[in-house]
């Protein structure tokens, strides 16, 4: 589409002047009625509720009027604005209305003058309205037939296979890129589709979590181009990913009344989601004589096949080697196997050379010609394989910029200053984010693996690796892997009855996971929000423990969960402030749940991956006595399997209650985090230098009096009550070491003695992350 959508200027033109007449409205009537926006009447910029509480939510919090700001969290906690709303829009262009819109319309609403009884609009803003109406008045206008819209739908199957296999080193970097590969290769169908069929991008619906919603005019051609598309795709993602990987892409036409009934619409939405269930059971049903024909792989040893995903399918010609680039066909045969040959595929070593570029990466630029770098992503474009074609292999490729562009089919990172934007969660540390401490660390497993000796300037635009965030960690010299995902996602979004609503609410948890997330890593978590900071590393100000913000790492973030790998104490730290801060954005309409696990550097990531998600999952399951139903909204902390075995032997007996491997968040407000800070009084941090990591020292009691307490810890599980005896003898052994400190030891015998019953089954908890902190390494 050519130029920009009326409905969309007329949204440019209600946030510069405040309101809309109703004449000015007039023509779009049909549109808007679909969305039961009655136009009869005025509309104002209004302030914009909680997009994710009740309606009927007595505490009224609405969203500051503001334009986006990729660093500035806007948390719903103002009061209505009863003033007029406007804003200076900067010069609007045709191909950049659509991202202005975004950035000026997303934190503010409509309402009716005068205002309306029937219907309240203030939870939808003004940017998902219009954009969604013009889809609509898209398909009323140019859809053909009584079935005038299109609805389309896509759902990636066998992400977690595609991504989560890496083992080779510089997994980290690599595991970074493969995961923003298939973010931008829904970014690239979206694009590819939109453009074949001439429509904009106001038609996406929604976009993120491995899928996304268009609604398209129904034309005759329409359905079969995405269905063709569909079919070329999979044999691309069939040959790219041995398999694994699954593209469920269909269409489903509708009538007006279908999108405008609330219940027809959810009806409509299932009748979709049915439909791409069913591909993914019989995913690649047209290859399946190839998918079942037994082939004696290319590569014969374990020293050729791919070093990263270890696919052993490839031919010499496709195959480079990691550290110079240079193609293996022709290697001599004596020299294949020699250990300085990394093989890895061609795409695998185009993905690892764009690791480093995703950090500083502001653009993306989409080219028909292979650009002359070693990093790039390269994607079968919507005439791939097209019968008549001469070419029949043509791609589209994706290059990183790390400056601004303004020509070319581009889209800004995190950023509406462009026609396009691509909301990606970037935090990431490089090596000289890191302390000099673990700065040397990272030189010497450098110097280690090179055959050339580099100094530490050389590597610190490079991205930090597993030792050298496990060296940023107070104690424990750990890797903390911390998964997180939104309780009943499905269940919330399967009852939204509208497409304006399902836009505005993935899009904004989009903007919380892929965008807010960042400055949440960054330690600036905005509006006065504090900081978790048990050890006081003060990560808002650069000093020994390096530059501001957090020693960890996004691998993923969108639609609604993440997965997150760092130094261990401060992966910790940062899950009780994404869970706050998550908190706050949906004023508790949502919750979130979460499980941790802690591992050697060496550990293999896509271990990591498992068993993280493995302690996530129990934690959605696991329930505490007092409770009917599982509540979710948990924390697994630290989360060790090899305890299931005892926990489950407690609940035949019905005392699965006196050992819980989870906690809900609010008992970690309201016990782990304060008791933990009373531990941190009763010592003092050992200062990190360039030679020795830092740690926690603590003179008030010993190694032996923690484990005295986790004797207490068998006596309960045991004997229940009869503990209390056993923790009074231990805190009276102690209570001499505080001296003149009495109001100290008073508190820690508040917390540990008289505190309710509910907090012991969770003590462990508290006593290994003690034990964590105060080891030396």
């Amino acid at each position: 589409m050519s130029s920009t959508p009326s409905v969309i200027q007329l949204g440019l033109k209600l946030l510069k002047k405040g309101r809309l007449d109703a004449n000015e409205l007039a023509p779009y009537r049909e549109a808007f009625s679909i969305l039961d926006v009655d136009i009869s009447a005025p509309l104002k910029l209004a302030a914009l509720h909680s997009v994710f509480s009740a309606l009927d939510d007595q505490t009224d919090k609405y969203y500051k009027p503001s334009a986006l700001d990729p660093e500035k969290i806007n948390y719903p906690c103002h009061s209505a604005f009863d003033g007029d709303i406007l804003f200076e829009l900067p010069d609007v262009i045709d191909s950049n209305a659509l991202t202005v819109l975004e950035k000026f319309g997303t934190f503010v609403s409509v309402a009716s003058i005068p205002p309306s009884d029937s219907v309240d609009h203030s939870q939808i803003p003004v940017y998902d309205l219009f954009k969604t109406a013009a889809a609509i008045d898209d398909c009323l206008k140019t859809g053909e037939g009584d079935e005038k819209f299109l609805l389309v739908g896509c759902d990636f199957s066998g992400i977690q296979d595609t991504v989560y296999t890496i083992t080779s080193k510089g997994a980290l970097k690599t595991l970074r890129a493969r995961s923003f590969m298939l973010e931008l290769l829904t970014e690239h169908i979206i694009h590819e589709i939109i453009t074949v069929v001439g429509a904009g991008r106001h038609a996406i619906i929604y976009s993120g979590g491995g899928g996304f919603g268009l609604l398209l005019p129904n034309k005759e051609k329409t359905a079969s181009l995405i269905s063709d598309f569909a079919e070329r795709l999979n044999e691309w993602a069939f040959d790219e990913f041995s398999g694994r990987f699954y593209i469920a892409l269909d269409v489903l036409p509708a009538t007006v009344e279908k999108v405008a009934l609330p219940l027809e619409f959810k009806k409509l939405r299932q009748g979709l989601s049915d439909r791409l269930d069913l591909q993914k059971r019989k995913k690649f049903h047209k290859l399946y004589k190839k998918l079942f024909t037994p082939e004696m792989p290319e590569q014969l040893t374990v020293n050729t096949e791919c070093q990263i995903t270890r696919r052993d399918d490839l031919k010499d010609s496709m195959m480079f080697d990691l550290e110079t680039g240079n193609c293996m066909k022709g290697v001599e045969i004596n020299k294949r196997e020699d250990s300085q040959y990394v093989w890895v595929s061609e795409n695998c070593y185009r993905q690892f050379n764009c690791g480093d570029d995703l950090i500083d990466a502001k653009c993306i630029v989409r080219n028909a010609q292979q650009p002359q770098k070693k990093g790039y992503f390269k994607f079968p474009d919507v005439h791939w394989r097209y019968e008549g074609r001469d070419d029949n292999t043509k791609y589209a490729y994706y290059s990183l910029i790390k400056s601004d562009v303004s020509e070319g089919n581009i889209w800004h990172i995190n950023d509406w200053s462009g026609p396009r934007t691509l909301l990606y969660a970037n935090y990431v540390r490089k090596c000289g984010d890191l302390s000099l401490y673990a700065q040397n660390k990272e030189l010497a497993l450098v110097n280690e693996e090179n055959i050339e000796q580099k100094e530490r300037s050389h590597i610190a635009k490079n991205t930090a690796s597993f030792t050298g965030l496990a060296s940023s960690a107070c104690g424990a010299d750990l890797i903390g892997a911390l998964r997180m995902d939104v309780d009943g996602m499905g269940d919330a979004f399967c009852m939204i009855d509208n497409p304006v609503e399902l836009s505005a609410k993935s899009r904004l948890l989009n903007l919380f996971f892929k965008v807010y997330l960042n400055e949440i890593c960054q330690a600036s978590l905005c509006s006065g929000v504090l900081v978790t900071d048990i050890v006081v590393k003060e990560y808002n100000n650069e000093n020994a423990h390096g530059k501001p913000g957090r020693n960890v790492s996004v691998i993923y973030a969108g639609g609604d969960d993440l997965f997150i790998v760092g130094a261990w104490d401060e992966t910790t730290e940062l899950s009780f402030d994404i869970q706050r801060t998550f908190e706050l954005f949906t004023q508790e309409g949502l919750t979130i749940t979460g499980g941790l696990t802690l591992h050697q550097p060496k550990f293999p990531l896509y271990q990591m991956a498992r068993k993280s998600a493995e302690a996530e999952a129990f934690a959605k399951r696991d329930i505490e006595k007092i409770e009917t139903v599982v509540g979710k909204n948990r924390i697994a902390l630290f989360f060790d399997d090899s305890k299931l075995q005892w926990r489950h032997a407690l609940s035949l007996d019905g005392r699965h209650d006196r050992y819980m491997l989870s906690m809900k968040w609010s008992l970690s407000s309201a016990f782990l985090i304060p008791l933990m800070k009373i531990f941190m009084q009763c010592g003092k941090r050992n200062p990190i230098t360039e030679n020795s990591r830092d740690f926690v020292e603590i003179n008030a009691f010993s190694y032996g009096t923690i484990e005295k307490w986790f004797s207490v810890l068998d006596k309960y599980h045991e004997r229940h009550l009869l503990y209390l005896p056993t923790m009074a003898r231990v805190l009276k052994g102690i209570e001499h070491e505080f001296g003149a400190d009495r109001e100290l030891f008073d508190q820690l015998v508040g917390f540990l003695y008289t505190k309710e019953e509910n907090w012991i089954p969770h003590f462990h908890i508290a006593l290994n992350w003690l034990t964590y902190l105060r080891r030396i390494a």
